[in-house]
């Protein structure tokens, strides 16, 4: 398929502290009146699922950590600071308010972040009853043209602070998505091209079904 090249399962860098462990609880009473693109982005999948996932925030560098805790900590109930060798690794966040919830549910009815409506076309997470057989696409960028927005600035440059900082690659798991050549014209795909340096599409082999997206910087 034009623009899509089969490639070996890729090598990953994920990071693995080792040191004295410690989690510590954060409270914040406050409750924000308005969310960032980049909340908006992690916090969209919990409210299309009606699920309450629990999300794990690398804070490699200062930047990263500051965005985390003035855009995302307040919009959540239950927030932990990792901490190996009195040094912060990463923010886990779960349960949003529901004031939150409410602010992510009019602004995905007002489409404001098109791409995350592409990215969960469907609700269910199909989650097999065996292992699944794998195989990995390379998308091709010659033929994918990126979306540069306002928005999709700032979740670059949160994700190039956070997650490429730390270990090289954010993984996301689209719903509803099949392995065809029309995803090059999905506008998550050519969002995602305006900061990824390489997009992975993780696929089914049986089904041709795609599980994973992975984005590497």
């Amino acid at each position: 398929m034009n623009g899509l090249i089969e490639i070996d399962e890729p090598s990953r860098q994920d990071q693995i502290e080792c040191g004295a462990f410690t989690i510590e609880t954060v409270q914040c009473g406050k409750q924000l009146n308005d969310m960032t693109a980049v909340c908006q982005f992690f916090a969209a999948l919990d409210v299309i699922t009606g699920q309450d996932a629990l999300t794990i925030l690398p804070t490699p560098t200062k930047k990263a950590e500051d965005i985390i805790m003035n855009e995302l900590v307040p919009h959540y109930q239950d927030v932990k600071k990792i901490v190996v060798d009195e040094k912060l690794v990463e923010i886990n966040v779960r349960f949003l308010k529901e004031g939150s919830k409410k602010i992510v549910k009019q602004r995905l009815v007002q489409g404001e972040l098109p791409f995350v409506h592409d990215l969960y076309r469907t609700e269910p997470l199909n989650i097999p009853a065996y292992p699944r057989e794998l195989k990995y696409y390379l998308i091709d960028k010659k033929f994918v043209k990126p979306v540069h927005t306002k928005e999709a600035k700032e979740i670059g440059d949160f994700v190039k602070s956070s997650f490429f900082a730390r270990d090289g690659v954010l993984s996301l798991t689209p719903r509803g998505w099949n392995l065809e050549e029309e995803l090059l014209n999905a506008v998550s795909i050519r969002t995602f091209a305006s900061f990824a340096d390489r997009i992975i599409l993780v696929v089914d082999r049986e089904d041709l079904s795609i599980v994973g997206l992975d984005l590497y910087g």
